[in-house]
């Protein structure tokens, strides 16, 4: 009985009342005080700094109060700027707190070098294939007489190129191809014509031969 008289008191439910309006402050207080340490519903939105240098880039984050962080270079692009942003992270226009950091890829200033395929002796089509994988490009192709339609030379600007060779990606390659309307039968008398002109014996032994024979 005596419980229950003092938690109807006057005095209980006093310092009840006053209790629970502390704990509201105190919570209210915390609030505003995570709200202003967290910047809680302060955005800013994220600019777009395609194509920007580096510095061009950090002073417009400095001025919104957002950091910029290079992660890594990506092949050269001809579409941008050489050394300037191709790829960021949050993209434009969207919501950030201050502060935030802005993640960004930077353009190469020259395209890789890679190895040239073994195309000589392939196909169009195998040749092609090999060409576009290595990320190279295929310019004028040319016919010549042969026998067969294979590959018989890639020539980059005025170089003849070899297996292994290193040239830039995304060079333009041309090709010199075999128009497959040789006859085989044709090579191989040439082939023929050649040596028999080579073995032709020289005339003066020729008449000496004669000679001996009675001819």
């Amino acid at each position: 009985m005596d419980l229950l008289k003092f938690l109807t008191s006057k005095i209980f439910l006093k310092n009840l009342v006053a209790a629970i309006i502390l704990l509201l402050l105190i919570v209210f207080g915390l609030k505003l005080y995570l709200d202003s340490y967290t910047h809680h519903n302060d955005y800013h939105l994220v600019p777009d700094l395609t194509n920007k240098s580096y510095e061009q880039a950090k002073k417009i984050l400095e001025d919104r109060q957002m950091q910029i962080v290079i992660i890594d270079t990506v092949d050269y692009n001809p579409k941008y700027k050489k050394y300037a942003i191709v790829e960021q992270n949050p993209r434009k226009n969207d919501k950030v707190k201050v502060g935030r950091k802005i993640y960004v890829k930077i353009n190469n200033n020259a395209f890789a070098k890679v190895s040239f395929p073994a195309i000589v002796g392939k196909s169009r089509r195998q040749a092609l294939s090999l060409l576009k994988a290595s990320g190279l490009k295929v310019g004028k192709i040319t016919t010549q007489p042969y026998f067969a339609e294979i590959v018989l030379k890639a020539i980059h600007q005025k170089d003849t190129l070899k297996t292994g060779s290193k040239i830039p990606k995304n060079s333009v390659i041309n090709l010199i191809i075999g128009d497959g309307k040789r006859a085989v039968d044709e090579e191989q008398n040439d082939n023929q014509s050649e040596s028999s002109d080579t073995q032709k014996p020289d005339a003066k032994i020729q008449k000496t031969l004669d000679d001996v024979l009675g001819k």
